[in-house]
């Protein structure tokens, strides 16, 4: 199966998994997560319509994003991986949205650097994985609220990976965890409209759950290099 022909299909199964949730397809976004893929790769599938992209390694954003810069239709790069203090640099040139802040310290890195305003999301440990980024939903609200007072940042919402289990449905908890943060968000006056949840196994959990940005990696790209 062809890229393009993967695109396609995924696109297909996240409006059907919209439709089947009662809402509008067009509320859900498919990011293209190409960690570690080849700028080749990367170029055929925004030539298929793939112009959402997640890179997950700071250095690797720097690297393939100017070699993609002068393509038709343009890449919008999110950054969807832990990002260090010192490597933030690296992304904030390139990235239209960060995914994965998870302290008022790498907000503050981030707001000093960029060159414009800057969405991010906060990433949320659902599953209190010590291996993982991420601050436990109590103190969410906190910090979008310390970030929100940053000249260059606006939390747009919240993002999260759930622990890995057998059954993708075992992820609807955490899942309507964070969608359950954000409506508190909006209550509270933030604007956090954007959820980033679900992968290739449990984007249709996600989606039930109010996702409006799903990350595939694996069933657009393949497997990782």
């Amino acid at each position: 199966m062809s890229i393009a022909e993967r695109i396609a299909r995924v696109h297909a199964e996240v409006a059907q998994a919209a439709i089947d949730a009662g809402r509008d397809p067009s509320s859900v976004a498919v990011l293209g997560a190409c960690k570690t893929k080849p700028v080749e790769l990367i170029r055929e599938a925004i030539d298929a319509g793939q112009t959402l992209l997640g890179e997950n390694r700071a250095q690797s954003l720097r690297d393939k994003a100017p070699l993609l810069a002068s393509h038709s239709p343009a890449p919008d790069w999110h950054f969807i991986g832990r990002l260090q203090k010192n490597k933030v640099k690296y992304v904030v040139p390139w990235a239209s949205m960060i995914h994965t802040v998870d302290s008022l310290a790498l907000a503050e890195a981030i707001s000093a650097r960029a060159p414009n305003p800057l969405g991010v999301l906060i990433q949320i440990n659902t599953g209190a994985d010590e291996a993982k980024g991420g601050v436990q939903s109590r103190a969410a609200l906190d910090l979008a609220k310390d970030i929100e007072r940053l000249d260059k940042l606006t939390v747009r919402g919240f993002m999260t990976m759930p622990p890995m289990t057998e059954d993708p449905e075992d992820c609807a908890p955490f899942f309507t965890e964070v969608s359950a943060l954000a409506e508190a968000g909006r209550a509270a006056g933030l604007q956090t409209d954007v959820l980033s949840m679900g992968m290739s196994r449990d984007h249709r959990v996600a989606i039930r759950c109010g996702s409006t940005i799903v990350r595939i990696g694996t069933a657009i790209f393949g497997a990782r290099d």
